[in-house]
This record gives structure tokens, C-alpha cells and sequence, in this order.
């Protein structure tokens, strides 16, 4: 006897119905359009936005270089200011154009021809294999940045002889910074016009968070804590993501390996040293700094316990959001023991379903009403 397909449920048929008719308005046409030629108009912006600086702006344009250098500063460092936004912004345009081009001309050739049969696994491939190459060169960078800063492993550095020696940044962390602050306005760009996932809300608060950290960091000179913090959430990533691609090109078992790296990784650096950052944040400014304000803008200060405050809220709800993730990690892990189940609970990826008809995260349900079947096949035997 033929077996029916599984009927889709209606939760995931509304969402289906919702997603197509967002996709025949203006505006969905529109966030296709711009997803199916990302690498075009993003080269086109880039071409216009460097024959600009080569031509009419003498090779010192602020879409393309440094600004705020300090004048007879023996080490060439720069200062931050308000035209720092230009080169943010040109190298969100630079992601865009660096992941589309990594993601379709070389990661989904490259699953394809491994062999990967589903479209959507080869999309998720392409979409984490970006990351991870993103993550590892970050967090090598930021590592670099805080070895040869003097906060290495010690966040009373953070705050001793504050603002000097902090609003006065090496051209490698303020380009680091930047560069950090570009790719996240990047992301919240692809959050907004590519396919939305069911964690898109959380995804959401958690770029807007992490934006508004990096800029009130780097506008109160904090840029070593966010150098720091930063180095938490690059470490961790590197795991996840690389274990996402294991999982879509078939390595089950070094997947699992690299799995129990990742969750060894986040509690260490999202929990434990995450920790050590706040609490240097929210206590150690005071033994260091004291409880007077130090609220000099124009000389670079920017400390007072409700700017510390304000601070620690934007630290202490990230870490909120790190939590809730911990807690599906945790649901994953069970998955892992009861079920023999690798599959991310975090958001939709190949979870879904794709053009093979069937997604991951169904494989344990059909694992069980095949067992279902087999166990009623032996008892009418």
C-alpha cells in the first residue's frame, strides 16, 4: 500500500500562504530583487564609491579611509568622531558584496559538486561557511588587538588612566572596530530583506544590541571592552557555524566533536569570561575610577554611574538573549541523547524542509512513527 505524504500542519501552511503573499507585494519584489542581485549593485556602489575617493576626493575619501588621525602623534593613532559613520557604512556595502560573492561563486559550487543533493542545505552550507570563514578572521584579529593592547586578560586595563591612552586608538583597532561595526549593520540588512527565519525577532534584538554596544562603546572610549566582548562572541561562533557545515556535508562524527568544542567554547567565553567583562563593567569602574563623575566630553571622558548603568543594561540583556540560546543548545543536547538528533532548534535553516521534501528537523518524528510502524508490524505478525 502506498503511503499519503505527510500532511503539512497548518501553523506551517499560514506561514507558507503568509510568506508568498508578502512575496507578491512591492516590497517583497523589491527584497527580492536585491537579494538575487546583491553582488551587482554591491559592486556597482563600491565602483562608484572608489572612483570617487581615486579621483575627485585625492585618495582621502571617509567612505574609504580613516579619519581623525591625531596631528604630531608619534604612533599615528586616530580619534573618533561623528564621520566615522562613512567608513562603517562602506564596508557594510563591502560585506555584502564579500558574502554574496564567497556564498554563490564559491561555497554552493563547491557543496553542489561534494555532492549535497537538497537546494536548501546548499544555501544554509554556503550561509554558515561564510560565517565561519568571517568569524575565524575576526576573532584572529581581535585576539591580535588585545595581545599587543595593554588589557590582554585583564580587565582593570579597561579603566586604569581613563580616557588617556583610550580615546587614542591604533589605526588597527579603530580599522578593527569600524570593520566589526560595518559587518553587523550588514547582517541587520540581511535579516531585513532575505528570508525571514522563526528566530528572526531574537536575531533581530540581538544585532540592535550588539550596535548600540559597539557604538556607545566606541563613542564613551570603551573600545576595550568591546574589544573584549567581541573576542567572546567570535570564539564560539566559529564552532557553531563550522559544526552546521559538518552536519550539511555529512560528517556526523566530527560534527559531534565539534559540537561538545562549541558548548565547552560558549561557557567559557559567553558565560564565564562574558561575567568577568560585566562585572569589571559595573564594579571595577568603581574601585578604579571612583564614584565621581568624570564627565568631560571634550576631553574624551564619558564616565558616570548612569553612563556605566546604561552600559551594564545593553551587556546584561545580551547576555539574556545568550542565555535563551544556552537553553535551546541544552533542548539540542537532549535531542543528542534520547533521540541520536543533531538538529538547531535556534532557527529554520535546512530544519524546514527543502527540495527533497524533507527537513532535519522532522527526522526524529519519522524516525519514531517508523518505529511506531515496525513495532505494530510485529505484533499483527
Amino acid at each position: 500500500m502506498v503511503e499519503k505524504p505527510a500532511k503539512q500542519s497548518y501553523f506551517a501552511d499560514m506561514a507558507a500562504k503568509e510568506a508568498a503573499a508578502k512575496r507578491s507585494t512591492m516590497t517583497g519584489k523589491a527584497c527580492q530583487w536585491i537579494v538575487n542581485n546583491q553582488i551587482s549593485w554591491s559592486a556597482g556602489l563600491l565602483a562608484v564609491i572608489h572612483c570617487y575617493d581615486y579621483l575627485l576626493a585625492g585618495g582621502d575619501s571617509k567612505l574609504v579611509h580613516l579619519q581623525y588621525r591625531i596631528p604630531n602623534d608619534a604612533q599615528g593613532r586616530y580619534a573618533r568622531g561623528r564621520d566615522d559613520v562613512y567608513f562603517i557604512l562602506h564596508w557594510a556595502i563591502a560585506f555584502t558584496f564579500i558574502r554574496a560573492t564567497i556564498m554563490y561563486k564559491m561555497l554552493e559550487p563547491f557543496a553542489k559538486w561534494y555532492g549535497v543533493k537538497s537546494a536548501r542545505k546548499v544555501t544554509r552550507f554556503a550561509e554558515q561557511g561564510w560565517l565561519t570563514i568571517y568569524y575565524i578572521i575576526s576573532n584572529a584579529t581581535g585576539l591580535y588587538v588585545m595581545y599587543h593592547g595593554p588589557h590582554w586578560m585583564d580587565t582593570r586595563q579597561y579603566w586604569i588612566n581613563y580616557p588617556e591612552g583610550h580615546k587614542q586608538l591604533s589605526a588597527l583597532m579603530k580599522s578593527y572596530y569600524l570593520i566589526q561595526m560595518g559587518f553587523w549593520v550588514q547582517q541587520i540588512f540581511v535579516l531585513l530583506v532575505e528570508e525571514r527565519r522563526k528566530d528572526f525577532v531574537v536575531m533581530f534584538i540581538h544585532h540592535i544590541v550588539t550596535c548600540n554596544l559597539m557604538g556607545w562603546s566606541l563613542y564613551t572610549n570603551y573600545t576595550r571592552v568591546g574589544n573584549g566582548v567581541l573576542c567572546c562572541m567570535d570564539s564560539s561562533d566559529i564552532f557553531l557555524s563550522g559544526t552546521k557545515c559538518m552536519r550539511y556535508m555529512g560528517f556526523e562524527r566530527a560534527a559531534v566533536v565539534s559540537f561538545v568544542v562549541f558548548i565547552i567554547s560558549w561557557v567559557y567565553t559567553r558565560h564565564y569570561l562574558y561575567f568577568k567583562i560585566t562585572y569589571s563593567v559595573f564594579y571595577e569602574t568603581y574601585d578604579i575610577l571612583g564614584p565621581n563623575t568624570l564627565w568631560d566630553p571634550e576631553n574624551g571622558s564619558f564616565y558616570s554611574r548612569a553612563s556605566i548603568g546604561g552600559f551594564t543594561f545593553l551587556l546584561c540583556t545580551l547576555q539574556v538573549l545568550i542565555i535563551y540560546w544556552f537553553a535551546l543548545v541544552l533542548r539540542i543536547i537532549y535531542r543528542i541523547v534520547t533521540q541520536n538528533n543533531l538538529d538547531d532548534s535556534r532557527s529554520d535553516s535546512e530544519d524546514n524542509g527543502g527540495d527533497d521534501g524533507a527537513g532535519n528537523k522532522t527526522a526524529g518524528a519519522s524516525s519514531k512513527a517508523a518505529r511506531r510502524k515496525q513495532r505494530s508490524k510485529s505484533k499483527d505478525e
